[in-house]
């Protein structure tokens, strides 16, 4: 797996992004290789000369309970559908959980439907009320307050996950 920064991702790879990502998300497709905002970094996982797995990453701080966080966020996971149940998104966030270790990283952080898969990698549901800023279509609404029950956390630092209002200090994954 590579982990490049955005402003070196070539026009081939956000085509192959684009089709990859449309491909797992039926009901979220648009003619880019982001969704509501570019991330910071992109993580590619070639096989036979084609793109099979990627995830959007997102380095930023968060306020959890009043307590400053650096996350690395994991936006869009996908893995092409002829590769997925080998072991590719597992591989793909150790190499993550590596680099993040290795960096000033607090927690990565998504956002993601597949429980066991997550939880068995090591990441914890966390559940609680968030504020973040609603962002579609290059557009921002304002501020949303709601409880969300799909968030995972790994800790990378030691640190923990204090209880409390998650403020996304950002738009939301």
């Amino acid at each position: 797996m590579k982990i490049i920064p955005e402003i070196e991702v070539t026009g081939r790879e956000h085509d192959a992004i684009t089709q990859l990502r449309n491909a797992s998300f039926p009901d979220h497709q648009v003619e880019r290789s982001y969704y509501k905002r570019l991330p910071h970094m992109r993580a590619l996982q070639y096989g036979h000369g084609k793109l099979i797995g990627y995830m959007g990453l997102d380095y930023r701080v968060v306020c959890v309970g009043g307590t400053p966080l650096k996350v690395l966020g994991v936006i869009d996971i996908c893995i092409d559908k002829s590769y997925q149940g080998q072991g590719i998104g597992s591989a793909m966030l150790t190499e993550l959980s590596d680099y993040a270790a290795a960096g000033d990283v607090d927690f990565i952080i998504l956002m993601l439907e597949l429980d066991a898969f997550y939880t068995s990698n090591g990441f914890n549901k966390v559940c609680g009320s968030s504020s973040w800023l609603r962002l579609h279509e290059h557009q921002n609404y304002g501020v949303a307050f709601d409880q969300l029950d799909g968030i995972f956390v790994k800790p990378m630092s030691g640190k923990a996950w204090a209880p409390g209002q998650l403020d996304w200090l950002g738009y939301l994954y």
